[in-house]
């Protein structure tokens, strides 16, 4: 971290694995306090799948918060554990409100959460209204509780940072159907919709000293992949998680590049590529 570079209080949710994980870790590293949300402070919870016929739901998948705060406090940090569960609005509000209670002013959300269960690769055919708006609430409005709840304490801070962890089903059109290279309609929505925040939050607190983006993170291994490529005998695609986490800590730092981006998606590969980070 600069010298002139205060540490920051940051908020990351779905941070016990994954994306989230790695940029809690990147973040400790800096040298910035971080509290951390899952739906289990202590791991243990069933994979929920990604669709009605997933046959991977219900296993467990390695990690827990308890084990990524204690990994980021090696580094000398305050690392807070809370659990949330996105399909219920009071837990999303309480995590918030907890992770000002533990760390006083948060001037960083990363917003990296979302719902893991049926709905978000089922068909259009086999897809329930009532999944659907399971989804899109958990995706798209769970963010917007956390920020109704932060966003006096990121004003306050003089310096505050809003970033979503978007996805490309946001905004491109599938080349095939979900089960064969594309995605379900419900994440599609869901991650859309979530895709509109950044923007219209940079224009109506820039002039508060908030930025906001979305950060595209690229097509990312996960932990559910590699579970998928034991089963089937397939290596899994993608890249690190390590190449988005660079890119939050790259928009974080707050160089001109970075505050000049504001308001407007960021591509995580590119940043790492073109900044050499």
């Amino acid at each position: 971290m600069a010298s002139n570079e205060r540490p920051r209080t940051v908020f990351v949710t779905g941070a016990s694995r994954g994306i989230g994980k790695e940029i809690a870790l990147t973040l400790a590293a800096a040298g910035h306090h971080v509290a951390l949300t899952a739906r289990s402070v202590s791991g243990g919870l069933p994979y929920g799948g990604s669709s009605t016929t997933d046959d991977l739901a219900g296993v467990v998948l390695p990690g827990s918060l308890d084990e990524v705060a204690e990994q980021c406090r090696a580094f000398g940090v305050r690392a807070v554990p809370i659990a949330m569960d996105l399909t219920d609005p009071a837990s999303i509000e309480s995590a918030a409100r907890s992770a000002i209670d533990e760390l006083g002013n948060i001037d960083t959300f990363i917003a990296n959460a979302i719902y893991q269960g049926p709905g978000i690769n089922d068909r259009f055919e086999n897809l329930s209204i009532d999944l659907l708006r399971t989804v899109i609430e958990a995706d798209a409005i769970g963010p917007m509780i956390s920020l109704k709840v932060l966003m006096p304490s990121l004003i306050n801070s003089g310096r505050g940072i809003f970033i979503n962890v978007t996805s490309g089903t946001a905004t491109l059109v599938p080349r095939a159907p979900v089960g064969r290279g594309g995605w379900g309609v419900a994440y599609a929505m869901a991650k859309g919709s979530a895709h509109r925040i950044a923007g219209v939050i940079n224009a109506e607190y820039s002039d508060s000293g908030v930025r906001a983006y979305n950060l595209n993170p690229g097509h990312v291994t996960t932990d559910a992949m590699r579970e998928r490529a034991k089963r089937t005998g397939v290596e899994p695609t993608g890249q690190s998680a390590e190449i988005p986490a660079k890119a939050a800590a790259w928009i974080i730092a707050g160089s001109q590049e970075a505050r000049a981006l504001a308001g407007q998606e960021v591509i995580a590969r590119d940043v790492v590529g073109n900044f050499n980070l």
